[in-house]
């Protein structure tokens, strides 16, 4: 696909795509491992709900590659170390909600250039469930730590 059809060049846009794939393969990782140090059902319902997102967008980055023609990349995310280092899970959710935002700028930048529609759908849907998740957190967060 050219530039013009993508609105943004196609080796920008899948370097772009792989480096989120990569986030949100740790996110959900980091998720999925953390539901075994929650202590309370509020901390197991956002990790399930941060898992559920974080899986769904890992399949809509790596479809949107594949349109592109490109290879998903299978890497995981310096960000799940980063996560895991934190012993205290209410901390650690801190700095995956940190993590959500991350995602949230990086999409919204992403979203002003590109211009294919396929792409932009679920780019937008990654977007909003972040903002979902974010948002969800940032009005639990006291009975999160």
């Amino acid at each position: 696909m050219t530039a013009e059809a993508l609105g943004i060049e196609r080796q920008q846009l899948v370097e772009a795509l792989d480096e989120l794939l990569s986030a949100e393969r740790a996110g959900a990782q980091v998720a999925s491992v953390s539901l075994d140090d929650a202590t309370s059902e509020v901390q197991r319902s956002v990790l399930t709900q941060v898992h559920r997102g974080e899986a769904d967008s890992c399949r809509r980055l790596r479809e949107c590659l594949r349109l592109l023609g490109a290879e998903p990349g299978h890497e995981r995310g310096a960000f799940y170390e980063k996560c895991m280092a934190i012993a205290d899970l209410g901390e650690r959710l801190a700095l995956v909600d940190r993590g959500q935002k991350w995602v949230i700028r990086r999409l919204e930048a992403l979203l002003e250039q590109v211009t294919h529609p396929q792409i932009r759908d679920e780019l937008q849907a990654v977007l909003r469930t972040h903002e979902v998740n974010s948002d969800d957190y940032a009005a639990q967060a006291d009975a999160l730590r």
